[in-house]
């Protein structure tokens, strides 16, 4: 992968971390693999941790 594509990865990871936790808290197989596969080729820790945050908050909505 190139420089400019990793980093537009990560950007797009950065920006849009609720839909991507949404995304493995309801979506299907599929669809969790692809953002899991997301986060993982993002190379941003800063986003994983947002995601972590968000998908702590979906389970204390959920209980």
């Amino acid at each position: 992968m190139t420089r400019a594509g990793a980093d537009s990865m990560s950007e797009y990871t950065r920006q849009n971390t609720d839909f991507i936790s949404r995304v493995l808290a309801h979506g299907d197989e599929e669809a969790r693999a692809y953002a899991l596969a997301l986060l993982a080729n993002s190379g941003s820790v800063e986003a994983i941790d947002e995601v972590q945050a968000q998908l702590d908050e979906i389970r204390r909505e959920v209980q």
